[in-house]
């Protein structure tokens, strides 16, 4: 199958499933050597986890990038545009990039059963070989040990940002289960660098690490935790924060977003720079790292995207947890009320994420949406959760969008729960 144009090759994919027979890593495997394997001309660095793992990635990119090389980056989902998730220095694939690199993976399918986040990623392991990038980040889609992206049998470096309970049904429904996913793509002899904040992931972590490699390579593992960093100061645009660890002594960055969590995926990142450098493969620039992490804009991650206005994509129970830390930070520096718009898809914990949000007394006044297409959820049920926690009158927004757009509120207006949601407001506003 070939196409003659973007909106023919789009519509076909979004028509495919997410799932196919098979596994995703055997699919992927297969369709890359179709390819003569693109991925083994690559230097991966290969990220997993529940949340964060879109972050790390942008950090890493951007820290590359200030190094003067040229940084392929690969992440899911896309916010308005499939490009979004194919880049190069920050830069999506065109659309005639686009096309012309799915009709070659399209020759290597033939008519063999591929879902869309195979294609996707084969797209973008031909598009990334054929522009000789001198780095990939590559960020999985589902998991880990079954994920497409596990095809990839050589990173240089892998990481793992954290673990919580999402998409149990797939992954397991206990949180060994889905660390023991996430830690599948741990290979022989290829750093590990992960956040070991949860005693229970982290001992799953180390065993899986140590099954995988010889006892000569305890040293390849590397583990980051909240003992290592300290927030500075905090403002509506910035948090500046000390790391101190094997490879900095105290250094100072600034980020550019108010997420409170995004201190320890920048701590993730800039501990695998300081790994690859020990590897030799990168040249340990501090100053270069200061300008990448400062410089990393991460769209839907706690955005200013007007006035008095933010977006998170924080979209299950634990992301929502994150999502209250930084929003308790604003408020203690901002005298301002606050507003908050949600919705959510039917497949995440939404009444324990709803609760959490109540429960924080973050917010004075409650708005809701339907977003999400078949797994939405009805206005009506996400109402009745809210008053089973609170009060306050729960007020509905057909156009979460124009609702943004046209805000000119003086109160801060936060917006959380899906990356729908973020995605349909991200289009509006820009």
């Amino acid at each position: 199958m070939q196409f003659k144009d973007y909106e023919s090759a789009c519509k076909y994919l979004d028509e495919l499933g997410q799932f196919a027979s098979k596994t995703g890593v055997e699919r992927e495997t297969r369709l890359l050597k179709s390819l003569k394997n693109p991925e083994n001309y690559l230097n991966v660095i290969h990220v997993a986890g529940t949340n964060g793992k879109g972050s790390c990635c942008a950090f890493l990119a951007s820290c590359l990038k200030e190094l003067n090389y040229k940084v392929g980056l690969f992440t899911s989902p896309h916010l308005v545009k499939i490009n979004e998730r194919i880049k190069i220095n920050n830069i999506d694939i065109s659309d005639e990039d686009f096309l012309a690199c799915l009709n070659t993976v399209m020759l290597a399918a033939k008519d063999e059963e591929y879902a869309y986040f195979d294609l996707l990623m084969a797209v973008a392991m031909v598009y990334y070989k054929r522009n000789n990038v001198d780095f990939v980040v590559l960020e999985t889609g589902l998991g880990g040990k079954l994920d497409a992206t596990n095809a990839v049998k050589s990173p240089i470096c892998s990481i793992i940002t954290g673990v919580s309970l999402e998409h149990t049904a797939i992954l397991g429904d206990t949180i060994e289960k889905i660390t023991t996913e996430k830690a599948g793509i741990i290979k022989e002899n290829v750093p590990l660098v992960f956040n070991s904040n949860d005693p229970v992931v982290t001992k799953v972590i180390r065993n899986r690490f140590n099954e995988v490699n010889s006892n000569n390579n305890f040293f390849k593992i590397y583990s980051v935790n909240k003992e290592m960093y300290r927030i500075k100061e905090i403002s509506l645009a910035n948090i500046d924060f000390f790391l101190d660890n094997d490879y900095y002594k105290n250094d100072c960055f600034s980020i550019g977003s108010n997420g409170i969590y995004q201190v320890l995926n920048s701590s993730l990142c800039l501990t695998a720079l300081a790994v690859l450098a020990r590897e030799k493969v990168i040249n340990f620039d501090r100053e270069a790292f200061k300008i990448g992490i400062k410089n990393t804009r991460w769209p839907g991650r706690m955005e200013l995207v007007k006035k008095n206005v933010f977006i998170d994509g924080g979209h299950n129970p634990e992301g929502i947890a994150r999502f209250i830390e930084s929003v308790k930070e604003i408020i203690k520096i901002s005298d301002k009320k606050t507003k908050l718009l949600f919705s959510v898809v039917s497949d995440k914990d939404y009444s324990q994420m709803i609760r959490e949000l109540v429960e924080s007394a973050c917010f004075d006044e409650y708005y809701i949406t339907v977003v999400g297409g078949l797994r939405k959820v009805s206005k009506e049920i996400i109402i009745d959760t809210f008053s089973k926690y609170t009060n306050k009158e729960i007020r509905s927004v057909d156009n979460a969008g124009e609702f943004i757009n046209s805000y000119d509120g003086e109160e801060l207006l936060f917006a959380v729960g899906s990356l729908y949601l973020v995605g349909e407001i991200k289009e509006c506003v820009n």
